[in-house]
């Protein structure tokens, strides 16, 4: 398969141990490299990050009064002496007092004690010894990993030789390796090009891949920090004398590089990865004077990677060369916040101004020193380094710097004043105020979602009023609005974004967001709720009304598809829409059965909700997973991974475009008289019939005249009448219309030669794309539809 495998430049196991392992890892390296916990404590007194423990557990009688609510409610259970990814355990949350295994299935105290005993016993131990469990903190992986979809945490493994670093490849957890990194248990394997660190060639289960299980390439995909992990490694190797050595490391999302394991007998996948020869790089490096860290990684760079043009390496990847005037970014509420600073020599101590101090407490980008008022502590990123420090509140020099860095944080950096600014830092002004409008709508976004204040809390009561009275008119009762709505009236009418593409697509979601108060705020009231919502949503006009009669006359009844026979209870049905999340590696993500849904199916907060006591044929399913997965998941995870929350919350009057991209989705997969294909056309034209009539008369209409079974115009009459306190009065709730006029707007972007990868960058409107597109940092669409990503194979 392979044919470098012909190459007597490959290594085998018997090789490796007898030319490798046996001569250069002597007996206390190999011993030393096994304990996990020893040897991170000894490498990081000596500046090489780890990860945290939080507690270790060496005996049955220290286990036995183990209190297990005293651990963060995320973390990982690791045996000391494990190796190959076995007897690990990720712990994500909790659930009525368990943990979750991966954020899913819950563990008892029972069964965590009883898979600690079997640690202790040395059941996963390398050498079958007795064994420590130990409890570490859960890293979460850098941005830079999200192309892969890692089913976990990916990490970097690196094979160091003579102090060079001959060989890397990235491994990616999957769900067939059950969220491990671990290659033999199906993690894929991607080589690294070793100067540049940008991703090459894929394999899993010892075959070359030409795509990611979610349709991704693998290739040309940068690693996050690659210089640093290099250095880092080869630092390690002379830390510990073991001259045939493997270090995994990942990339942590706040301490950046973090070292996992030191490994004295690593297995030879990354050759497969790198489609190169391992043997080949260690005998070109063996025998070389290498006299450094800093020389082994630049050996290794020009000797196994694309050249490129690189002036006084060593001293660039220890110390990189700051200006008087720098950027430093700070992480907080889900998004990075660039900051203008000045390198001040004069001080000692980094400084912020006291309004960045107030608005970073708000984010949680800061956090108070305990202890000590007037002292906070902070991580930012400068230079491409990662710092953790604490800072003082103090004046600046002018209204363009907020920030002072003081010597204490620039140990590891070069001062050249003759260094130009950074170009983003002659922008920082205005990018700072657009990214705080952008944080300042998101947070007014989420607290104030419609559905959740137009449903009725006594839905259930009424309706089960109304069926036993069909004269009757339900009542309506609804949550209170938020205690601070106020409040956030106030902050965005002091909101002004410039004009900017960003600026003008900020300015029409703060006019949205008003709007939006304003028809919550007029909930109960059947005129005002519904003109309010004619403002935001638009009415039933004249021309959609007789484009919806047209398309329902069309539909003629003898060529009406028979019902399909197969129907498949909800609870049968989850795993058909689990398969069809993993298609997408969207691991993240649960389905569960749900009693009280209005509609069949619905998303939200990472969990697909199906109807409890709803049967779906085959083709309904496929319907529900173009509808909902294929385009509102994917277009919120794609969203999820822009640099602005705009794209992950939906621009304004986004939903014509997010429905009618749904809709043109799920017409592709059924058939051409299936009864899903005129929902939208009867919406229509049933909330133009709700606007001039009562709930009951509403119910009879779209029995009679429109069709519904008895049971589905029921809801969908409690449906158009949310936001009326008396559903007896005229008036209604005008969200459908949404539906018909976005998928006759798709049906004409296409037609128009449109090209629908562009929809799926986040939840945007396609008026707006020519501005999105222009947004500073808007990246690709890193998932998209099978039918999408064929494509562009062709």
């Amino acid at each position: 398969m392979f044919p470098f495998l012909s190459s007597k430049g490959v290594l085998g196991l018997n090789a490796r141990n007898l030319l490798y392992i046996k001569p250069f890892n002597p007996r206390k390296a190999v011993a030393f490299a096994d304990d996990k916990i020893k040897t991170k404590a000894f490498l990081a007194a000596r500046g090489i990050p780890t990860a945290k423990v939080y507690a270790r557990i060496e005996s049955r009688s220290q286990l036995k009064t183990f209190d297990f609510a005293a651990l963060p409610d995320s973390c990982v259970l690791k045996p000391n002496y494990g190796s190959g990814g076995e007897g690990i355990l990720i712990l994500k949350g909790r659930k009525n007092g368990q943990y979750l295994l991966q954020g899913k299935t819950p563990i008892s105290d029972k069964e965590m004690r009883e898979h600690i005993e079997d640690i202790l016993d040395g059941k996963f131990s390398v050498n079958g010894r007795m064994d420590t469990a130990f409890f570490e903190k859960i890293l979460v992986p850098h941005e830079g990993f999200a192309p892969f979809r890692p089913l976990g945490l990916p990490d970097v493994r690196i094979v160091v030789f003579n102090l060079v670093p001959v060989m890397a490849m990235l491994r990616v957890p999957t769900a067939e390796s059950g969220g491990k990194a671990n290659v033999h248990l199906g993690g894929i394997g991607i080589g690294i090009n070793m100067s540049k660190g940008v991703t090459t060639h894929a394999a899993q289960y010892n075959r070359i891949i030409r795509d990611l299980p979610h349709g991704g390439s693998p290739a040309g995909i940068p690693i996050p920090f690659w210089e640093e992990i290099l250095l880092h490694s080869a630092r390690i190797q002379q830390m510990t004398n073991i001259g045939y050595l493997a270090v995994d490391f990942t990339v942590d999302e706040e301490q950046g590089p973090v070292l996992l394991e030191v490994n004295a007998r690593a297995g030879l996948m990354v050759q497969v990865a790198n489609l190169a020869p391992l043997r080949a790089r260690l005998k070109r490096v063996e025998g070389l004077p290498v006299s450094s860290p800093e020389k082994g990684v630049h050996l290794a760079q020009e000797l196994f990677g694309e050249k490129v043009n690189r002036v006084e390496r060593e001293v660039e990847i220890e110390r990189p060369i700051l200006g008087t005037r720098e950027m430093i970014v700070i992480a907080g509420d889900g998004a990075n916040m660039e900051v203008p600073c000045l390198i001040s020599t004069d001080q000692a101590v980094t400084t912020f101004a006291p309004d960045l101090i107030e608005q970073l407490k708000t984010t949680g980008g800061i956090e108070d020193e305990e202890g000590k008022p007037g002292v906070n502590r902070v991580k930012f990123t400068l230079g491409g380094r990662k710092i953790q420090t604490v800072v003082r509140s103090g004046v600046m020099p002018s209204l363009s710097v907020r920030a002072m860095i003081g010597t204490r944080d620039l140990k590891d950096f070069l001062i050249d004043p003759k260094k130009e600014a950074p170009s983003s830092a002659i922008r920082s002004a205005v990018r700072e105020d657009v990214r705080a409008i952008d944080r300042v709508l998101a947070q007014i976004d989420r607290a104030l979602p419609i559905l959740k204040f137009v449903r009725p809390v006594n839905l259930t009561e009424e309706r089960a009023k109304a069926e036993g009275d069909s004269d009757r008119n339900p009542l309506f009762e609804y949550l209170p609005l938020p205690d601070d709505i106020d409040d956030m009236e106030r902050r965005l009418a002091l909101v002004s974004p410039d004009t900017s593409p960003l600026g003008l697509l900020l300015e029409k979601k703060r006019r949205e967001l008003l709007a939006r108060m304003h028809m919550l705020r007029a909930r109960g009231d059947a005129v005002r709720f519904t003109e309010a919502s004619q403002a935001l949503f638009g009415a039933p006009t004249s021309v959609l009304i007789a484009s919806a009669l047209a398309q329902l006359k069309a539909r003629v009844a003898c060529d009406l598809p028979p019902p399909e026979r197969e129907l498949i209870d909800a609870e049968d049905a989850v795993p058909l829409f689990e398969e069809a999340l993993m298609r997408y590696s969207l691991h993240d993500w649960q389905v569960s059965v749900k009693e009280n849904l209005v509609s069949d199916c619905a998303v939200g907060g990472r969990k697909l909700f199906l109807r409890k006591g709803k049967r779906f044929s085959r083709e309904h399913i496929a319907a529900l997973v173009a509808h909902e997965i294929e385009t509102h998941i994917l277009t919120a995870e794609n969203g999820a991974h822009q640099p602005f929350a705009l794209f992950r919350g939906g621009f304004a009057h986004y939903l014509d475009t997010q429905e009618g991209l749904a809709i043109w989705n799920q017409n592709r997969v059924i058939s051409a008289n299936h009864e899903k294909r005129y929902g939208p056309a009867r919406s229509v034209l049933g909330i133009a019939f709700a606007l001039e009539h009562s709930f009951c008369e509403t119910v009879r209409y779209l029995e009679d005249e429109l069709h519904y079974d008895h049971e589905k115009a029921f809801g969908k009459a409690f449906e158009l009448k949310r936001g009326l306190r008396d559903t007896a009065e005229p008036g209604g709730f005008t969200k459908g219309i949404v539906y018909f006029r976005g998928v006759r707007a798709i049906e004409q972007f296409v037609l128009s030669g449109g090209d629908l990868k562009r929809l799926y960058i986040g939840k945007i409107a396609v008026e707006d794309l020519e501005h999105a597109e222009k947004v500073p940092g808007v990246k690709p669409p890193l998932l998209l539809p099978v039918f999408l990503r064929e494509q562009e194979t062709r």
